[in-house]
């Protein structure tokens, strides 16, 4: 009967526990609040070790993701989105009054209808024309607008916005500065320009 009961168990040891759980009553409240903000469906999921709700994450019913905050109380949790909550339509809006500024009309797509950003990052929007918008927001709430309607320019400005790009150039940047002052082990020469 050992051998049996041995077998059993590692013939079962592969396999995940399977556990359902229904929703946390924070889970819920966070899911009931963002549906009223955002007047669609939300879920939301939290990472809880022993008992410690330690963050969230919701998930609209377009897929978009936002990171939820917990902020530990003594008798209540406190939560709050990690980032600045992006409405895109007032984004377009803005984007679109910029183009009329300079007589332009073009559709603009500014991504999902809502978005999280990180302080500091900008909002990048596609133009019809092929171009781009950047949007920057400043602590203060205050917008900035840069246009680039020459596609070749968007892309390359673009281009500029992605991470791996930002980390490849601060390298490089870095590695520039530490030669300054170095030379390449050649000598400079001086000229007398003009003398046979």
């Amino acid at each position: 009967m050992p051998l049996v009961s041995l077998l059993t168990l590692l013939a079962c040891s592969d396999r995940q526990p399977s556990i359902t759980r229904g929703p946390t009553p924070l889970e819920t409240a966070i899911a009931s609040d963002l549906s009223a903000r955002f007047s669609t469906q939300v879920n939301v999921s939290c990472d809880v070790i022993v008992l410690y709700t330690i963050g969230c994450t919701a998930k609209l019913a377009d897929g978009t993701e936002l990171p939820i905050a917990i902020e530990h109380g003594k008798t209540e949790y406190g939560w709050r989105v990690d980032g600045i909550v992006i409405d895109s339509k007032a984004i377009v809006s803005y984007v679109q009054d910029g183009l009329a500024a300079v007589h332009v009309t073009q559709a603009v797509d500014c991504g999902p209808p809502v978005q999280v950003i990180k302080r500091g990052a900008l909002i990048v929007c596609k133009l019809a024309g092929g171009g781009a918008a950047f949007v920057a927001l400043a602590a203060d709430g205050q917008a900035s607008l840069e246009l680039e309607l020459d596609p070749a320019a968007a892309a390359a400005r673009s281009e500029l916005q992605s991470s791996d790009k930002d980390r490849e150039l601060t390298t490089q940047s870095s590695e520039l500065e530490s030669l300054a002052g170095e030379t390449d082990g050649e000598e400079e020469v001086v000229t007398d320009a003009g003398v046979p």
